[in-house]
């Protein structure tokens, strides 16, 4: 992307964790410059090869940076406590490990192709990021895909002294932020979290906008609520619906045990292992994502009177995650619970349900197919047929109906709700040589973030004559949307400019 000051958009990511200038030998430090104080380290290398072999310079400094501005391929965006080398001739690099984190700046996901059939561009995932309501602040293009930056606000410290909770912390968020991009696009969840990505240059920036940044709680708040609703992921497996008990740690019994604290650990006795083993069970049956569970029960382990090792709970929880079982036992939860807890409890006391699963008929076999489903198909019908620089499809019902199967009363509906809840543009032109004109509201306003600011007006009148709709109501539809995405930046799409 043209204009974009690199200096500024390291900065923006690097959040104060280097020093301004190089500690020694600096070409642009001022005289009597005060000293900094203790600072960070990141690691850049020159290429894909070099990183792979360990090949790389340590950073301290932005100075630094600028210096070697483009010949950079990777980095660790995230600030390291300090950084050394493994050899006399300083090649290989040392010290980019979880335990050395000094501070959390930056999520980053993957999106890697695979394949030739695999398709996906930035406009994907911008117009997923509009419904998780955090926008990436940057995007890159990889020689397989992209790579998405989600800048903090403010960084996040890492210290010893909370036992690096920030860390396990931080790595649940990034977790459920992969699987959620996870559900459409390919991305890769195998890699570091806080490891090393692609670093900005000029070549590779595809998308940037530095008023996308939200704070950690924030984040927190999503990844809670992401975990909470994370319901099972098995093929043709979907809970029995309700408000309660629709997953093993909805139950009565789940919380009585995790907050009891007398457990005892003794050989032959079903005690504290046991209790671990059955909790673990539960948040891997009700469909949590492992760091979830791990993070939660180091706290539960805490908080015990007769605490297990921190190796002995991950033996654990790895066992429970081994998907050798499916769910902690009813019989195995009330014994623990009568031990422990009370001896009068009954199955009614802990379980809300008595039924655990369904199964679930696929689409083909049932006789009804749900709104939801057909929206989903006419949507991506919509992005698979519209003009790609205009994103409106200009079609007839009747095309409609025949390429998605959809009974006409079934369209009509459809249409009506989304045109209701401003999901969609719609001009219907009757008569023999009538038509319909449609266009996917998010569409637009993923169009509209990619353009620059003098693009946008000129983009709003075409739509405005094009649907016949007031000028303020389609940018009212629009903005409307993109509240969402902008929270706390409060961003106007019609007054910022990201070009």
């Amino acid at each position: 992307m043209e204009n974009i000051q690199l200096d500024s958009l390291y900065q923006l990511l690097l959040q104060g964790g280097l020093r301004t200038y190089k500690f020694k030998n600096s070409h642009l430090k001022p005289l009597n410059t005060q000293p900094e104080g203790n600072k960070g380290a990141i690691f850049a290398y020159r290429s894909k090869d070099n990183m792979i072999a360990g090949r790389g310079v340590v950073l301290t400094s932005e100075e630094a940076i600028q210096e070697n501005q483009g010949t950079f391929t990777h980095w660790t965006p995230n600030v390291f406590r300090y950084g050394t080398y493994t050899d006399k001739n300083r090649s290989y690099t040392k010290g980019h490990s979880e335990n050395n984190l000094k501070q959390i700046n930056t999520f980053f996901i993957d999106f890697d192709i695979h394949t030739a059939k695999e398709t996906i561009s930035t406009s994907d995932i911008l117009t997923i990021a509009i419904d998780l309501g955090f926008m990436p602040t940057m995007i890159l293009k990889t020689a397989k895909g992209y790579q998405a930056y989600f800048v903090l606000k403010t960084p996040v410290f890492v210290t010893s002294k909370t036992a690096f909770k920030a860390v396990k912390a931080a790595k649940i968020i990034s977790q459920n932020l992969r699987e959620y991009f996870g559900q459409s696009l390919p991305v890769d969840l195998t890699c570091n979290h806080f490891g090393i990505a692609r670093m900005p240059r000029t070549d590779n920036i595809e998308f940037f906008e530095p008023n996308y940044c939200y704070s950690f709680k924030e984040w927190q708040e999503w990844s809670f609520k992401q975990s909470d609703n994370k319901g099972f992921n098995r093929s043709n497996l979907t809970v029995l619906s309700g408000t309660q008990g629709k997953r093993q740690v909805d139950e009565p019994w789940f919380n009585l045990l995790l907050h009891e604290t007398k457990f005892e650990g003794k050989k032959g006795l079903i005690g504290r292992n046991n209790v671990l083993f059955t909790l673990a069970l539960a948040y891997f049956s009700s469909g949590y994502a492992i760091e979830t569970c791990e993070y939660n029960l180091f706290e539960f382990n805490e908080r015990l009177e007769q605490p297990l090792e921190e190796k002995e709970v991950i033996k654990i929880i790895r066992s429970a995650y081994s998907e050798k079982y499916q769910a902690a036992s009813r019989e195995y939860i009330i014994t623990l619970c009568q031990k422990w807890v009370s001896e009068d409890l009954t199955s009614k006391d802990l379980f809300v349900r008595q039924g655990w699963y369904k199964f679930k008929k696929k689409r083909s076999e049932r006789q009804r197919v749900h709104l939801s489903e057909w929206k989903e198909d006419l949507l991506a019908y919509l992005r698979e047929k519209s003009d790609k620089t205009a994103l409106y499809l200009t079609t007839t019902k009747k095309a409609i109906r025949e390429a998605l199967g959809i009974p006409e009363s079934t369209l009509d509906k459809l249409l009506k709700v989304l045109k209701v809840n401003q999901e969609i543009f719609l001009k219907i032109k009757l008569g023999r040589n009538g038509g319909i004109q449609i266009a996917h509201v998010k569409d637009l306003l993923v169009a509209l973030i990619e353009r620059k600011k003098e693009a946008r007006e000129s983009y709003i009148q075409t739509l405005t004559a094009l649907f016949g709709l007031p000028h303020t109501l389609i940018e009212e539809t629009l903005n409307k949307l993109s509240e969402r995405a902008a929270k706390g930046a409060q961003l106007d799409l019609f007054r910022v400019d990201t070009g």
